[in-house]
């Protein structure tokens, strides 16, 4: 994720035209973020034209109200091209029309009071993915048969690596994910019953202090109280 602004917007064009241009690496990210309630929390990401945008978010945390939030996507015109209202997740995958900076945002100003946990899987792919890694395949493996054969299996041992690697990795995102919202209501029942200690502790306060009073005013026959408590 980059923040661009100004001159750095065009830098950051010229970049990503450099290195998506001769190469067909996907770019795959995901994310954990705290939304404040009352606030808006943007993102941009540069995209070439006729990209594929794959973007999947779920809020696991929703505070003490409920686990929804406002979603924004926008083109680098910014034009809206998705929308969602008071959705707990959802998914998206569609074309890039024009290269340029495109801008999600997670709106919380829905709520409050309440905090919101929301993760987020962003993956940016060429169109013609598949038909790239398909030809530069064909173009190692014509060299010779023997190097086929051995690089056809050197290549099935790296793909199952590179799958086991992402499936582990979604897995301890999946589990990160988890303890983010456990910590987090961890915290919030600590703070819970911490106040309600508090509100416990000066109850008894002030009672024993009136019951002292209460009893000392019964027995002081000078005092004002007492002529009232004669009279019961």
């Amino acid at each position: 994720m980059f923040q661009i602004a100004g001159c750095s917007l065009w830098l950051s064009l010229l970049l990503l035209a450099l290195v998506r241009g001769g190469s067909a690496e996907l770019f795959r990210h995901r994310l954990t973020i705290f939304a404040e309630a009352g606030r808006m929390e943007c993102y941009h990401q540069p995209v070439a034209a006729t990209e594929i945008i794959i973007l999947e978010y779920q809020v696991i945390y929703g505070g003490q109200g409920e686990a929804h939030i406002n979603f924004n996507l926008m083109d680098p015109q910014r034009n809206l091209l998705a929308s969602d209202h008071k959705l707990q997740s959802n998914k998206y995958r569609m074309d890039a029309n024009e290269t340029g900076v495109y801008k999600l945002c997670f709106d919380n100003t829905i709520s409050t009071f309440n905090q919101k946990i929301v993760v987020f899987y962003l993956e940016i792919a060429a169109a013609n993915q598949e038909e790239l890694e398909r030809q530069a395949l064909i173009k190692e493996m014509t060299t010779d048969y023997h190097f086929d054969r051995t690089y056809t299996h050197m290549h099935d041992y790296i793909t199952k690596i590179g799958v086991n690697i992402m499936r582990s990795r979604q897995t301890q995102d999946y589990i990160r994910t988890l303890e983010a919202r456990d910590r987090k209501l961890a915290e919030s029942s600590f703070t819970m019953v911490n106040n309600w200690s508090c509100a416990q502790f000066i109850a008894m306060i002030i009672v024993g202090m009136l019951q002292v009073f209460m009893l000392r005013s019964i027995f002081n026959t000078d005092g004002r109280f007492y002529k009232l408590w004669k009279k019961f």
